[in-house]
C-alpha cells in the first residue's frame, strides 16, 4: 500500500483510506432516496468521503455533479457555478418540441456561460424568482443522480453579510429545499462544508429549511483505519517506524482525524535522518502547536458572528486547563464586567456558544466537564492566544 501525503486538498483513488463503514451507511442511506447533510468537525475528511461517494455512484451508473462553493462570494457566482455543472453532467433537460418560451431563453442563457459573462438578471425579485422557478424546472428528475454541495455554509456565510444578506440566505435555501422535494425525485443530494450548516441555520432562524436532509455524521478514524493510514505513509516515504512509535503518535494526537496524522507525519518526514524516536514525535507535535497548520481553527470562528467573542474568550480559558471546565467557571467568565441583570441573556449565549463549538468540534463534554477535544488544537490555541 502506498499512500501520497496530500495535507489539505480532499484525497481522491488510491489516497482515500478506510471509512469503509461510513461508505457503506452513505451509500445504504442515498439508494433509500435520502439527502444528506455530513455534520463534522472541519479537517476530517469530509470533501475526501464526498469524493469517494461519486467515484462509487458513478460506476454505479449514477449521474453525479460536484459544486465547490468556496470559489464564490455571490449569488450571480452560486448561479454560474450550479448551471455550468448541471450542464457539464448532464443534469438538464435537453430542448423539445413545445418547450416554453421562457424554458427555451434560460436554456440558451445556460449554452453562453462558457463563452462569456451572461446577464441574470437578478436585480428584480419576480425576475428572479422566474429564473430559479425555470432551472427547478429543467432538471431530470427521472434519472439517478447525486449532487455534492461543498462549502454551502460558507457561501451563505459570506452572501449573509451583504444587504438584505438574511433574505438572500432564505431564498437560497428554500429553493434548494423545493428542489429536494419534487415528487418521486431519483435526484439525492448531499450537503457538506467546514463550518455547520445547522449551528448557522439556527442563528438566523432557518432551520426548517434543512429539517427533510439525514443527519450523517463522520468522526475520527478508528484505532485500526489511524494505524493503517501513519503506517501506509510511512511506507510512501520508505520511512521506518515501529509498532510502538505509531501507538505513541496516535495516543499524543488523541484525536485520530486525517489531518493531524498528515501532518504529524510531514514534520516526521522532513527531519527523518533513518531513525525514529519518541523524541522526534515530541519534536514535531511541539513545531506543530506553533505554526499554522491549525489556523484555519481560529479564522473560521468569524462564521459566529455575534457569538464570536465569547467563543474566543471561552477557547482561551480552556486552554489554560488541560482538565477541563465546569459550565459555571465559564459563566463567571463571560459575566466578567457585566451587570448582574445581563445574566440570563449571558446564559443563552453561553449555551448557544457551548452547542456550537461542540458541534464544530472544538470541545466536548464528559459528564459536567468541557474540554478541548484534541491536545494538539488546545495546545496550539495556548501557544497562540495565551502565552
Amino acid at each position: 500500500m502506498c499512500i501520497s501525503n496530500k495535507i489539505g486538498p480532499p484525497v481522491e483513488g488510491e489516497d482515500f483510506f478506510g471509512r469503509e463503514k461510513e461508505i457503506c451507511k452513505a451509500n445504504r442511506l442515498l439508494d433509500r432516496n435520502h439527502s444528506l447533510l455530513l455534520s463534522a468537525p472541519r479537517r476530517i475528511g469530509k470533501s475526501s468521503l464526498a469524493k469517494r461517494l461519486i467515484e462509487e455512484k458513478k460506476r454505479q451508473g449514477w449521474k453525479c455533479v460536484y459544486i465547490d462553493l468556496e470559489e464564490t462570494t455571490t449569488e450571480d457566482g452560486f448561479l454560474r457555478l450550479v448551471i455550468e455543472a448541471f450542464k457539464k453532467n448532464g443534469v438538464w433537460k435537453q430542448f423539445a418540441e413545445g418547450m416554453s418560451k421562457g424554458l427555451t431563453s434560460v436554456l440558451d442563457r445556460i449554452e453562453k456561460v462558457s463563452l462569456g459573462p451572461v446577464d441574470f438578471n437578478l436585480g428584480k425579485r419576480e425576475e428572479q424568482e422566474d429564473l430559479y422557478k425555470n432551472l427547478k424546472e429543467l432538471i431530470k428528475h427521472d434519472e439517478d443522480t447525486f449532487i455534492v454541495v461543498d462549502e454551502l455554509t460558507l457561501f451563505l456565510g459570506l452572501l449573509n453579510k451583504n444587504e438584505k444578506g438574511v433574505e438572500k440566505v432564505a431564498f437560497i435555501l428554500n429553493w434548494l429545499r423545493s428542489l429536494r422535494q419534487v415528487s418521486q425525485t431519483k435526484v439525492r443530494w448531499l450537503f457538506c462544508g467546514s463550518v455547520g450548516l445547522r449551528n448557522f441555520t439556527s442563528t438566523i432562524n432557518l432551520g426548517y429549511t434543512i429539517n427533510d436532509l439525514t443527519e450523517f455524521g463522520l468522526d475520527e478514524l478508528t484505532h485500526e483505519e489511524a494505524v493503517g493510514l501513519l503506517t501506509g505513509l510511512c511506507k510512501s516515504e520508505d520511512m521506518d517506524m515501529s509498532c510502538e512509535l505509531v501507538d505513541y503518535t496516535l495516543d499524543k494526537l488523541h484525536w485520530n482525524i486525517p489531518y493531524f496524522i498528515q501532518v504529524i507525519f510531514s514534520k516526521l518526514a522532513e527531519e527523518y535522518d533513518g531513525e525514529i524516536t519518541g523524541e522526534n514525535i515530541d519534536m514535531a507535535y511541539n513545531k506543530l502547536c506553533s505554526e499554522n497548520y491549525l489556523s484555519t481553527w481560529s479564522e473560521r470562528l468569524t462564521e459566529y458572528r455575534e457569538y464570536e467573542v465569547p467563543a474566543r474568550q471561552i477557547l482561551k480559558s480552556l486552554s489554560t486547563q488541560p482538565t477541563g471546565m465546569e459550565r459555571e467557571a465559564m459563566m463567571n467568565i463571560l459575566m466578567t464586567g457585566q451587570e448582574v441583570s445581563k445574566i440570563e441573556e449571558v446564559d443563552y449565549i453561553l449555551s448557544k456558544v457551548l452547542e456550537m463549538l461542540e458541534n464544530d468540534g472544538y470541545i466536548l463534554k464528559k459528564e459536567s466537564v468541557r474540554t478541548f477535544r484534541s491536545p494538539l488544537l488546545r495546545d496550539y490555541w495556548y501557544n497562540k492566544f495565551v502565552q
